[in-house]
């Protein structure tokens, strides 16, 4: 096929070929989509979540998780339309996946609400205790206030989330004698505020802080003070 005739048959499947690249563009990554390797997605993710943990959301740039991907910033835009998606992204496979766990260990679970309660805050904890994992916490309380739509976005998918995790579990003490009504109050905002708090003192504070027990033998104790408080009389019914 001669010259003219590749431009002919440019022409008449990609109108405006010599003016309008945009189309051009809009084909491949349509293309590339269709064929791009699921564990990418996943690897840009993990670097997202190390450069926002660093950077902050306001600081980071899609060509630093680029960088810290070795990929290409292109290669970032055919599975994020932009640091927004990118960020939610990152919240959904790193934090909202462990509220998927405790939803599943809550559905599968028949025995004490409270051994439920200390399984499902344990698994938490060593989740939320990573350093990148604190980074990210972080960063989320100190910049939520100036990006509205991260922050509602973190308020539903997140804290709401959590907040009704724990909450069922409450509902199914309560149901089954081991919880008095309080706990509805008090254990779906301490439980979280308490892993927050300790796994952000430890990151600032663990090369000062000698005589720290481990995390898990605070939680734990602070769990016993905090259900023996909300634990129905003996004498009830």
């Amino acid at each position: 096929m001669g010259r003219a005739e590749t431009g002919v048959l440019r022409t008449r499947l990609l109108p405006n070929y010599d003016t309008d690249h945009s189309v051009i563009r809009r084909l491949v990554a349509t293309l590339t989509r269709t064929r791009r390797p699921e564990h990418r997605s996943d690897e840009l993710i993990s670097a997202a979540l190390a450069v926002f943990g660093e950077r902050g959301f306001r600081a980071a740039s899609i060509e630093e998780v680029a960088a810290r991907a070795g990929v290409s910033k292109g290669t970032v835009y055919l599975y994020f339309a932009s640091k927004d998606d990118l960020f939610r992204a990152v919240v959904e496979h790193r934090i909202v996946v462990l509220l998927e766990e405790g939803e599943a260990l809550l559905a599968a679970h028949d025995g004490p609400a409270s051994e439920l309660l200390r399984l499902v805050i344990h698994r938490m904890m060593e989740a939320l205790h990573r350093e990148d994992m604190i980074r990210l916490a972080r960063l989320a309380y100190a910049e939520m206030p100036q990006f509205p739509e991260v922050r509602d976005f973190w308020w539903e998918h997140v804290v709401l989330r959590n907040r009704r995790l724990l909450g069922s579990i409450v509902e199914r003490g309560i149901a089954q004698g081991e919880f008095n009504p309080t706990a509805r109050l008090v254990i779906p905002r301490a439980i979280p505020s308490l892993l927050l708090h300790q796994g952000q003192t430890r990151s600032l504070f663990n090369d000062l802080d000698h005589d720290a027990p481990p995390a898990s033998a605070i939680v734990d104790l602070t769990l016993d003070a905090l259900l023996d408080g909300l634990r129905l009389p003996r004498d009830s019914s």
